[in-house]
């Protein structure tokens, strides 16, 4: 059985923000289980904000990473 790859980019629950001022804009995980995205993260120690995905590239619209987290709800069996 082939596994897919899930891409933050091609994800629905992937969101963008750039505030005012900035060069950079940020990713987070928006996706409605962010109880399993806690979870994950308490778990496995992890300190960051919870659902970020990165910062991207000045001036850029382009999501910072190739395929999802090990974190992403998508994933779970």
């Amino acid at each position: 059985m082939e596994e897919k790859v899930i891409k933050c980019s091609e994800c629905e629950y992937c969101r963008e923000s750039r505030p005012i001022g900035n060069t950079r804009s940020n990713f987070t995980c928006e996706h409605p289980d962010n109880e399993y995205i806690r979870k994950y993260y308490r778990e496995h120690r992890i300190t960051k904000a919870e659902g970020f995905i990165g910062f991207g590239k000045r001036y850029s619209e382009e999501v910072p990473i190739k395929t999802s987290p090990a974190w992403c709800p998508r994933k779970k069996a």
